[in-house]
């Protein structure tokens, strides 16, 4: 063999030119890529199955949580006004018509008119409502999976269950479980360094709703944790009082060890 001929070898059987990594490497890569994969599947039905397909049980609570007094947004089954803009929703689709604009469509997504002045007027209303939103949202599927809607909407279906039952179906009580691992999952960075008070106070609201477990513990402390990064002027007059109203809900709730 010429010079020229082993050069253009490499001298090991390897072809000058051919940028591709040797085979041990691509069948790290490769193996590397696929455990990832799997990860992330396990991780899709981890969040899509809580508790093998049941929602866990609900932590007792000492009081009812009393009426709301905000401004109402529904003015019809599906209708709503935001922003003095009236629309209707037409279909599950319509959680997603992005040409009504993301603020608009982001307030849509909170359900703070299940907590409004005389919601109970508009009880079944909500109730078919939030059932809808359950089963036209899967996780991570839209703009109600972000964060400034997301930790609002948990709240709110949390207070408005505590007042009056209203999360009675297995659908969106399952679909509040998959909120909330959601919300801290995804939005850990975050709640981690305090900038969101609304993540927060979801994840205690929620650490606080659903009986004692490992889950909830972990919900409890990691948003006792974000709110202790917090100054008190972080939180509006608003968050002030539903975590007081919530201790009062739940006064034999020890928080975490190492949060008292």
């Amino acid at each position: 063999m010429t010079r020229q001929a082993a050069g253009a070898t490499g001298g090991a059987g390897h072809v000058r030119g051919d940028r591709r990594p040797p085979a041990g490497l691509r069948r790290l890569l490769s193996r590397l890529v696929r455990d990832y994969l799997h990860g992330m599947k396990r991780h899709e039905r981890y969040l899509m199955d809580p508790v093998h397909g049941r929602s866990p049980s609900l932590r007792p609570a000492a009081r009812r949580w009393p009426a709301g007094s905000g401004p109402r947004s529904m003015t019809a089954p599906r209708a709503f006004s935001f922003q003095g803009i009236e629309r209707v929703l037409p279909d599950s689709r319509g959680w997603h018509h992005q040409p009504w604009g993301q603020d608009w469509i982001g307030q849509l997504h909170r359900f703070d008119d299940l907590n409004a002045a005389d919601a109970e007027q508009r009880r079944e209303w909500h109730r078919a409502l939030v059932l809808n939103w359950a089963v036209a949202n899967g996780p991570g599927r839209g703009p109600g999976w972000e964060a400034p809607s997301l930790a609002p909407r948990i709240v709110n279906w949390i207070k408005w269950d505590l007042r009056g039952g209203g999360l009675a179906s297995e659908t969106t009580r399952r679909s509040l479980v998959v909120q909330v691992r959601y919300l801290r999952h995804f939005f850990s960075r975050q709640w981690r360094d305090g900038s969101r008070p609304d993540i927060a106070k979801a994840l205690i609201f929620a650490g606080s709703y659903f009986a004692d477990s490992r889950e909830s513990r972990a919900w409890l402390r990691k948003g006792l944790r974000a709110l202790n990064t917090l100054a008190p002027t972080d939180l509006s007059t608003e968050d002030l009082r539903d975590l007081a109203l919530l201790s009062l809900v739940y006064p034999d709730l020890h928080p975490p060890h190492g949060h008292r």
